[in-house]
């Protein structure tokens, strides 16, 4: 009698996944995030300039939390960023080298386009009679680099476009990615994140990442703190203005957002059940190869049950319904609550870095990405992916990018200026499928081809 061999269907799985291509697929919800996130911003610098829409109805508190977007999108990239090249060892210069001319050719045709675009506002360098002191020279260089926001020095950071430190400062966490995302890889004791999946090293890893997590959320209550002593303490106005820009626009201040996306976008890869579920063309083969007849018919059952188990999630449940409550009412804290008490009573103002930055805002913006992105058939992750949000995040740095700089060219060309939040809007979303179509793609695209690829991904 023939023995039909035992097969560890543990053992095939993550062997099946040490040869597959280590490429996710996209996240459709994180597009809408950025649609949501960019408006939200496009509502806040509405609100600063006193837009006549906002100013009749005085709606002012709908986006006094609006900076709320900007960690949004620091925590998205992090989390973004692992998702998509978790498993790249960053081993040689060159794949280090791949990674970053793909992200300069991403960020930098834009910006520099916007920068032209708003030249106007550095007119001292060749308009006669206005002299351009150092702090002037300090901030067209720094621009032009772009290291704008590294510099710890009170520069006027409205003047050349307010909009685009956030680019500046996404630039230095980019720089930064590869070597973060190492020491992580280290203080888990792997090399690559898919390696974590099997059960065996999946609690340990896990239990390491929520202790990072912890820790990293309460690191960042330091410049929180520097913010809010700055803004309780100091009666000076303008040196208060300038020292809580800096901290704000610091990518060592938002290095804590993006980082906390990076371990909660490890944290989902890990529990995500795309992830855990097994490839079934892989594991057939395998006990094919390895089994008679009859103990393969007992496998593909037992593996189809394992499938049906593994999409159990891929229905409505308490948990998507839980989490519709809980963003709903997040969004109704922040904006008809929080934002209206900081912002209308003085003896709280100084509390208003609760929903710009700091540890708060953080923890809820995670928790919103990594839930949206396991529960996708809430309520909300529908919300997010209808086709009208997604397209806006497809544009949304572009959109984020160009939307301020038309008011001034506006104003350069007709001489008047342009209060309508809704015409700025409409006129917004135009140049920035132009600019996204005819600027930022092509560039991409052209890069994608020219650099050398990456061969630290098993393929």
């Amino acid at each position: 009698m023939e023995l039909s061999p035992i097969v560890n269907i543990e053992q095939v799985q993550s062997e099946s996944k040490a040869k597959q291509p280590t490429r996710r697929p996209l996240i459709h919800v994180f597009t809408g995030f950025r649609a949501l996130a960019c408006l939200w911003i496009f509502m806040f610098h509405s609100t600063l300039n006193k837009m006549d829409e906002i100013v009749k109805f005085h709606i002012e508190w709908v986006s006094w939390s609006g900076a709320a977007g900007v960690t949004l999108f620091f925590c998205l990239s992090g989390f973004v960023m692992v998702w998509t090249y978790g498993d790249c060892e960053f081993k040689s210069t060159r794949c280090y080298w791949s990674f970053i001319g793909r992200r300069a050719a991403r960020l930098f045709p834009l910006y520099y386009f916007l920068l032209l675009l708003s030249i106007y506002d550095i007119r001292c360098v060749w308009v006669k009679n206005k002299s351009c002191t150092r702090e002037y020279f300090i901030l067209i260089v720094s621009t032009l680099l772009p290291v704008r926001t590294w510099i710890p020095y009170r520069l006027d950071f409205e003047k050349w476009n307010a909009a685009i430190w956030s680019v500046q400062t996404e630039w230095f966490l980019y720089l930064v990615f590869p070597f973060l995302l190492r020491l992580i890889r280290y203080l888990l004791n792997t090399t690559k994140i898919s390696l974590l999946s099997n059960i065996n090293n999946k609690t340990k890893a896990l239990i390491r990442l929520y202790f990072m997590w912890f820790i990293v959320l309460c690191i960042s209550t330091i410049p929180f703190l520097f913010r809010f002593t700055i803004l309780d303490h100091i009666t000076n106005t303008a040196y208060q203005f300038a020292s809580t820009s800096i901290i704000y626009v610091s990518p060592l201040t938002r290095i804590f957002e993006f980082t906390l996306g990076i371990l909660t976008g490890i944290i989902f890869i890990l529990k995500s059940p795309l992830d855990n579920q097994m490839n079934q063309s892989d594991i057939n083969v395998v006990i094919t190869s390895l089994s008679n007849d009859k103990q393969q018919q007992k496998n593909e059952s037992s593996s189809t049950s394992i499938s049906h188990t593994n999409n159990s999630h891929l229905r409505y449940n308490c948990h998507c319904f839980m989490f519709d409550i809980y963003f709903l009412l997040g969004l109704l804290f922040f904006i008809f609550i929080c934002a209206p008490l900081l912002f209308n009573e003085p003896m709280f103002y100084g509390y208003s870095s609760l929903i710009c930055m700091g540890p708060l805002i953080s923890l809820i913006m995670c928790t919103y990405l990594y839930f949206s992105a396991k529960y996708s058939l809430s309520l909300t992750s529908r919300l997010l992916t209808t086709s009208l949000l997604i397209n806006m995040g497809e544009i949304s740095y572009a959109f984020y990018c160009l939307v301020d700089t038309l008011p001034t060219i506006f104003l350069l060309i007709s001489g008047k200026n342009e209060d309508s939040v809704i015409m700025k809007l409409f006129a917004g979303i135009g140049i920035a499928v132009f600019a996204r179509h005819y600027i930022e793609m092509p560039f991409y695209t052209w890069a994608n081809r020219k650099l050398p690829k990456c061969q630290c991904q098993s393929q």
